[in-house]
């Protein structure tokens, strides 16, 4: 993941016919513009061994969570904008991406970019393993 950025893990059965793990990436792919251009994530789906080692990384017990610089943060929750917010600012790697965070709180969910940033995270990609 990218150096200064924070880093957040969405650990999915399968975004694209799991609803609830479709929820939660689009959380993420969600965030107005200026909070996307500080973070980065990326779906894992449990349907295949890199997804199966990072969900055994970062510890995780249910389907979908979202974590914050490693911490397992939402587990099987589907988190309201305000909340993912102040988790990534409490874990911010530094006081100016707290400080950006922080000016993005009241602004709330921008939707017209879900499907751009989903792809942009790989959301849906790599679900599948037939081998």
């Amino acid at each position: 993941m990218a150096e200064g950025k924070i880093t957040v893990d969405v650990l999915t059965l399968d975004s694209v016919q799991c609803a609830a793990c479709g929820y939660m990436m689009e959380s993420m792919a969600a965030m107005p513009q200026e909070v996307q251009e500080i973070i980065e994530y990326k779906e894992w789906s449990i349907k295949n061994k890199t997804g199966i080692g990072k969900f055994m990384e970062l510890k995780g017990k249910v389907l979908p969570s979202i974590c914050i610089e490693g911490d397992v943060v939402f587990p099987s929750i589907i988190p309201q904008y305000e909340e993912l917010i102040d988790e990534m600012m409490a874990r911010a790697k530094s006081p100016e991406l707290a400080d950006k965070l922080r000016a993005a709180r009241d602004k709330g969910f921008e939707f017209d970019k879900v499907t751009e940033n989903l792809a942009k995270a790989g959301a849906g990609q790599n679900t599948r393993n037939d081998s």
